[in-house]
């Protein structure tokens, strides 16, 4: 509805609607039914990229080619995540960790399976583009996709700031993002900042989302203790404190608002 009524991006780019419902119907079957990262929290993500597109100091920065790409990487970020962290597959020696070398492991898997569906008959929703601007759109989901890998955090952010107060143009608030990097930067703090936003939702919303995530965690620390491993932090029940938990998470997810906004 976003790309259709508020953005009118399918007839810009002659996206066959007919491919777009076929592919994000495949998409939607992929998310697993996890506590957090599921179907809802994707559509959750696009929305409030959505959003931050209309933030004023972004006005007419990006291109309807990065908008499109960007609410698409969003749409299939967390496609078939399978309620663990990649430290968990890392430290379980599991097939996904082994098959992406330990490095962004999830992220890795996310991006495959995304671009995987796209080659079933009658999904491709980039069949119409030219051939540059296939590769150009498939190059920036990528590199938006593993910018959401959290142990990335601390350094998109610094790179971010250092960024955005060397580009603002004097007085105005407005961005001047004259290469692909810059842009980049923010695109894919833009993606992650949506991905960590549930703490700039009305309360009751959030407190919806912090149950689902602890949950999540909770179950993972479940595992990691029938498996006779060190339990990730945050992820006993028996001892995890929800409320510092979410003290670093929204200290993290306002310091990417601040400087987006």
């Amino acid at each position: 509805m976003i790309l259709r009524l508020k953005r009118n991006l399918l007839q810009k780019f002659a996206i066959p609607e007919r491919n777009l419902l076929l592919y994000m119907n495949a998409v939607e079957e992929k998310y697993n039914d996890n506590p957090y990262h599921n179907r809802v929290h994707a559509a959750d993500v696009v929305q409030s990229t959505h959003v931050l597109l209309n933030a004023q100091s972004l006005e007419s920065v990006f291109t309807d080619l990065e908008i499109f790409t960007v609410l698409f990487a969003c749409a299939i970020h967390d496609v078939g995540h399978p309620g663990v962290t990649n430290q968990y597959l890392i430290n379980t020696n599991d097939q996904l960790a082994i098959l992406y070398n330990d490095s962004s492991v999830l992220e890795n898997h996310h991006l495959a399976i995304a671009f995987s569906l796209l080659g079933q008959p009658g999904h491709d929703v980039f069949e119409n583009f030219p051939r540059k601007q296939r590769l150009s759109s498939r190059r920036m989901i990528i590199d938006m996709v593993l910018a959401t890998d959290m142990s990335k955090h601390m350094s998109l952010l610094a790179d971010l700031k250092t960024m955005v107060e060397t580009k603002k143009v004097a007085g105005s608030g407005i961005l001047t993002l004259e290469n692909y990097i810059d842009r980049m930067q923010i695109l894919q703090n833009m993606v992650h900042c949506a991905d960590l936003s549930n703490p700039a939702k009305p309360l009751d919303l959030y407190r919806q989302w912090t149950n689902r995530v602890m949950e999540e965690l909770f179950q993972q620390g479940d595992k990691e203790r029938e498996l006779g491993i060190e339990i990730s932090p945050i992820c006993d029940r028996n001892t995890a404190t929800i409320e510092k938990s979410q003290v670093i998470y929204m200290i993290h997810t306002y310091d990417i608002i601040f400087v987006l906004i």
